[in-house]
């Protein structure tokens, strides 16, 4: 078989991912390295669509998506996408981002203007790399929900990536993040006593090193908790964990809270003296501690430093919004109540608050249901974290697990064939300065000729006029 017929050959049969993700993030590298290793293996092209700085000394294709204007002929391409319809809800969740996020910096009118380029853009990238189908990383909101909205409108399979609730641990989900996602409708029917033996002995060992779904400071000595019990004189210990006030959890799925200090002021006004309060807040929140600790006033402990796994194990009720939290005290026999939506939302071994009905009787009636069933709802809570552990996350690290998931997608995607530009192609006309030998000798007046109307064909079998 000749070269040209064997390079034929091998765009055909080779799948092509584009994988919409955060940059700049050590936990970013790390994924990639695994996703770029078994993708190899497996014959599949990888391109990057970086939200931020690109490890470029990785392999595959890294775009960054805030220079996208340094591509030659791309806004060309761009500006022949129609026009797009953008609903109302969607707008006014963007603009609520863009508040929390930015402040006063963007009007209503140029956030719609920027979510509308960025559809467009994804449009234009995906035209040009024509990807067997897309990952994007959150996918809920800002630029990435912009992305995944083009792939669903081009029906490209698409997947919503996302960290998960265990150490290591991300989601590759096809319905969405967090208070989308597919988990909602899970059953709690795993296999029983093996499954929650293994679930406990895996999270022992979470415990023995202090690993967490975060990162975390030092674990308290053992003086600083028996100082916090006697701070608490046999009052109930309430855990807030702060979160960011622009974080799709609180924009998406908080309908009754704009914030942690928001809610937390709830709390505090509608329990009484009954109750105490230990606020670690978020180290990437908005509020300013002092805040937090004017709103809890003598009641309450607001600490930055405290590791979240010793603030679960002091309490007697940990209450969320939607954070993570509640997934590690749940699995470590806490009683969790919730005031917003997430993957919890629903679970027996939680209760979720009913606005209109007293905060304070919902959660002493939750307290004292927990009690009387504590080891079903732990038990409950274990079985289906075992689920989740087993077939629903994967690893960082985890090469196989990742490999057995990559061969599962492509087996369900179609192959784009040889109607779109190979990988070296691409490679040096979407990264603005890309030098000729980068692109494994493609020499650069090719490359040039893929710009403009030439290009324009390419992409869309048109015929020269």
């Amino acid at each position: 078989m000749s070269v040209l017929h064997l390079s034929w050959f091998m765009q055909m049969r080779m799948k092509r991912l584009a994988f919409v993700l955060p940059g700049g993030e050590a936990w970013v590298r790390r994924l990639a390295e695994d996703l770029i290793s078994q993708a190899r293996s497996l014959d599949m092209e990888c391109l990057f669509f970086s939200q931020g700085p690109a490890p470029r000394d990785l392999d595959g294709v890294w775009i960054e998506l805030d220079r996208l204007h340094e591509i030659p002929g791309l806004d060309r391409l761009i500006s022949l996408q129609p026009e797009p319809e953008i609903s109302e809800s969607v707008l006014d969740r963007e603009y609520r981002y863009h508040q929390a996020r930015f402040g006063g910096k963007f009007s209503a009118e140029d956030v719609e203007k920027r979510y509308a380029l960025w559809i467009n853009q994804a449009r234009a990238l995906y035209r040009l790399t024509m990807p067997d189908m897309v990952w994007v990383w959150n996918g809920t909101v800002y630029r990435s929900a912009a992305y995944a909205a083009a792939a669903m409108g081009m029906d490209i399979p698409l997947r919503f990536a996302e960290k998960g609730v265990m150490p290591g641990s991300w989601a590759l989900d096809p319905r969405g993040t967090n208070g989308e996602s597919s988990l909602l409708d899970s059953d709690e029917s795993f296999p029983g006593e093996d499954a929650v033996t293994s679930m406990k002995t895996i999270i022992r060992g979470w415990d023995d090193m202090g690993s967490s779904a975060w990162g975390q400071p030092d674990r308290l000595a053992e003086k600083e908790r028996n100082d916090l019990l006697a701070w608490a004189a046999g009052r109930k210990i309430v855990f807030f964990p702060g979160q960011v006030d622009s974080d799709s959890n609180i924009i998406c799925f908080s309908p009754h809270f704009r914030g942690s200090l928001e809610a937390l002021n709830f709390l505090v006004k509608n329990l009484n003296d009954e109750y105490v309060f230990l606020v670690k807040p978020h180290p990437k929140g908005s509020a300013a501690d002092e805040a937090y600790r004017r709103a809890v006033g003598g009641r309450g402990r607001v600490m930055t430093n405290i590791h979240v796994l010793d603030a679960i194990a002091l309490s007697d009720l940990v209450v969320t919004i939607n954070s993570t939290v509640g997934f590690e005290a749940a699995v470590r026999g806490k009683p969790v109540f919730l005031l917003g939506r997430g993957i919890l939302s629903g679970r027996s071994f939680v209760r979720g608050w009913k606005p209109g009905q007293p905060l304070a009787e919902q959660i002493t009636s939750w307290l004292e249901s927990y009690r009387r069933s504590r080891e079903r709802m732990a038990r409950g809570a274990l079985s289906w974290a075992s689920g989740l552990h087993r077939e629903y996350y994967m690893f960082i690290g985890d090469r196989p697990r990742l490999r057995a998931r990559l061969t599962r997608e492509i087996e369900s995607t179609r192959g784009e064939g040889s109607r779109r530009l190979d990988i070296r192609e691409l490679e040096a006309l979407l990264i603005p300065g890309s030098p000729a030998e980068r692109c494994h000798g493609v020499p650069t007046r090719q490359l040039a000729g893929l710009t403009g109307r030439k290009l324009l064909r390419r992409i869309f079998n048109t015929k020269k006029q």
